[in-house]
């Protein structure tokens, strides 16, 4: 019997036996694909040329051999999922997207743990419809250690295709477990700007509840639902809470619309949060039309991620804050739809 031989690495180590294996064989032979106690139980796996428990522990240099029949990636019916709104406005974007798309000059900041870049437009970042391609595979291709089978440089949050701005992808398995406690913790804050239709003229901070409203595991392009919380109620503990802080930097017009350059933060991280509750609150993103707002010509709404900020004290070597700079077309818009402001945003 043939067999593939592989080298545990230091992002490795420590990993249940059974764990890094599903996600090798995830990888080589599609999800679900292999029977891990099987295999080990009949020495189709074998551990430093011997028969292992699939709850021993993989150490750094460890020789892992796979029977060559198992990593065998089976014919498989690709899914085909309807096109968002989105996708169907602009069918071509995408593939102009990627094109021009660097990763060395997205890149904002870098160590060995984390990698920050300053997403672009039109770009998603995991896999999505009718294609594949997709920052997370961009980075993992370029980042993934040789020397590591179970770990892969992966984006620890999400921004919408449409939305431009800071995004943070580990680079070690510490880097995403660090971080991710970070972000559960509430240490990380992330900071937005967009511009709304209206006039705001206050600071606002929205406490709703927003429901996905799908079957868990469903992929399709879908809007959430966005309702109030009555009064009185314990909400602090529910998991659909969602909390958006809004402030106005500056004011403008638009084919006879007014519209407001806004700041958000958001203590809590729900799809499409920002989109869905200033559209609920009266104040749309401008060009979201799945969310009410009107048509801005080859072109969606206007949201971009400009600053995360990390405790001073994180174990990563962060720098307390990270900002991304406002893309050109943005910055042209808010000249063009003479907002009042200097090009410097408060943040």
């Amino acid at each position: 019997m043939e067999f593939e031989e592989f080298t545990a690495g230091e992002n490795d180590s420590g990993r249940r036996l059974d764990r890094v294996l599903r996600i090798m064989l995830k990888d080589r032979a599609g999800e679900g694909s292999v029977n891990v106690f099987s295999a080990l139980r009949k020495r189709l796996i074998l551990v430093n040329g011997g028969k292992a428990e699939a709850s021993a522990k993989v150490k750094c240099g460890d020789s892992i051999k796979i029977a060559s029949f198992l990593l065998k990636k089976s014919p498989e019916d690709r899914n085909s999922y309807p096109n968002s709104p989105e996708e169907k406005a602009f069918p071509n974007t995408r593939h102009e997207c990627y094109a021009n798309f660097s990763l060395d000059a997205a890149t904002i900041f870098r160590n060995d743990s984390i990698l920050v870049i300053n997403k672009p437009y039109g770009i998603s970042v995991q896999p999505s419809f009718s294609s594949d391609t997709s920052l997370s595979q961009i980075v993992a291709e370029k980042f993934k250690e040789e020397n590591s089978l179970s770990f892969t440089p992966a984006p620890l949050h999400r921004l919408d295709r449409f939305t431009t701005g800071a995004l943070v992808f580990s680079l070690s398995i510490d880097g995403a477990r660090v971080f991710s406690k970070m972000l559960q913790s509430g240490l990380v804050k992330k900071t937005y700007v967009a511009v709304v239709q209206g006039l705001m003229q206050e600071e606002f901070e929205w406490t709703d509840s927003i429901d996905d409203g799908i079957p868990k595991g469903a992929k399709a392009f879908h809007t959430v639902q966005v309702s109030r919380i009555p009064p009185g109620s314990n909400f602090q503990s529910s998991p659909s809470i969602a909390v958006t802080k809004a402030l106005p930097l500056a004011h403008g017009r638009w084919n006879d619309r007014e519209v407001t350059l806004a700041r958000f933060e958001i203590p809590t991280g729900k799809k499409h949060q920002i989109r869905a509750q200033s559209a609920f609150h009266g104040f749309p993103l401008l060009g979201d039309r799945a969310y009410g707002g009107a048509v801005i010509e080859g072109r969606e709404f206007f949201l971009h991620s400009i600053q995360i900020e990390f405790p001073s004290d994180n174990s990563l070597s962060l720098p307390p804050k990270i900002q991304a700079p406002l893309p050109k077309e943005f910055s042209n818009f808010l000249n063009s739809a003479l907002i009042n402001w200097n090009g410097q945003l408060i943040i």
